[in-house]
């Protein structure tokens, strides 16, 4: 996925002009293509960041951006955290959830 992902790119492929695939694309899922387009990168990002260890740096890259900069303000702005900060918090969770499994949890609760 390291190619840039375009419009035009993608009109090409199938063989229509821009403008029209851009409009049969929003009529038909309620969301403009570049916009689409541009969700499943982050959505792939995401996935990535949950599932490897590669740098934020790489992970941007492989999933069509040319600055790691934008990368992190769209992905803050799909879903309201840094990439960094997404990262933590999956790996919280993947302990907490491995620790409850175990029976080894440090959460308790008290009936009072």
């Amino acid at each position: 996925m390291t190619e840039k992902l375009t419009v035009e790119e993608i009109a090409k492929h199938v063989y229509l002009s821009p403008t029209y695939l851009q409009s049969v694309f929003k009529e038909n899922y309620g969301v403009p293509l570049a916009e689409y387009v541009r969700r499943q990168k982050l959505q792939k990002a995401r996935e990535l960041l949950y599932n490897t260890q590669k740098r934020i740096s790489d992970i941007a890259y492989d999933c069509g951006f040319e600055h790691e900069s934008s990368f992190i303000r769209s992905f803050k702005r799909e879903f309201g955290m840094t990439p960094g900060e997404a990262r933590r918090r999956a790996l919280q969770e993947q302990c907490s959830l491995r620790t409850d499994r175990n029976g080894f949890s440090d959460r308790t609760t008290h009936d009072t």
